[in-house]
Formats: structure tokens, sequence, C-alpha cells
């Protein structure tokens, strides 16, 4: 047995999301694409879809530095047996240049089953979902 792979029902018995709390500075990104190929390696995602996940994970920090306040970032994983979610939220610069975030777009829907980017109530929120085989 891989002792690097988790059997689905611990996956299932993993209570809560792993959240990390990050400054908004563009060093930390390799914080969180760290932990998000830790969680891909813990659901046995291929090496590809780890390399995804990472990519996107990337292109989630970047979007929040680049349309938040510089405040802190908020990143929570979410597990289930082949998929991993993601979802980033930050204080919302209503000046922030969402012009810049179109390369971070097309890369996200590139290396991403479902994402998204809102705003609401001061609030900037990105959402990625990467599932084992896609």
């Amino acid at each position: 047995m891989d002792v690097t792979a988790v059997d689905p029902q611990q996956v299932k018995a993993m209570t809560g999301p792993i959240v990390l709390t990050l400054p908004a500075d563009s060093r930390m990104a390799r914080v969180a694409r760290l932990t998000a190929s830790a969680l891909g390696s813990l659901l046995d995602f291929s090496v590809d879809d780890i390399d995804d996940l990472r990519i996107g994970v990337d292109e989630l920090v970047v979007t929040l530095i680049e349309l938040g306040r510089g405040t802190p970032l908020s990143l929570r994983f979410e597990l289930s047996d082949s998929r991993i979610d993601v979802v980033g939220e930050t204080e919302a610069n209503e000046a922030g240049d969402r012009e810049r975030f179109s390369l971070s777009e097309r890369i996200l829907a590139v290396v991403c089953d479902e994402y998204d980017v809102s705003q609401s109530d001061g609030t900037m929120r990105v959402r990625m979902v990467k599932r084992a085989g896609t």
C-alpha cells in the first residue's frame, strides 16, 4: 500500500476544511501551492492533476492579491473522494483592475474543472474545483 495515499473512507472521516490565512504577499503563494499539492497527494491525484491544482491555486492567490485591498487572504480547502474545492477570500479593492484578471481567468479555465470570481459586501471571492482524472 502506498503510504501517501488515503483510503476514501479516511477522506470522509476528515472533518472540516483546511484553512490557511496568509499575508497578501505574492511570496506566500508558495505556501498555498505546497498545501494544495500535499492535499492532492492525499487524494491520490495524478502528477498532472497535482500540477493543475498547484497552478490553479497560484492563480487564485494572485487574483486575490491583485483585486484585494492588501488585507490577509483566507484560503479554505475542502476534500471529498475525488475532488478538492478551494475558496479564497479577501477584502475587495473597489478600484481593482479587473482587466488584469483576464490572463488568470484563461489559466483557471484550463487547469480547473470549475471556477468563479465574485465580489459582494466588500469581499473578493475566488472559488475553484479540481477533480481527479480531469
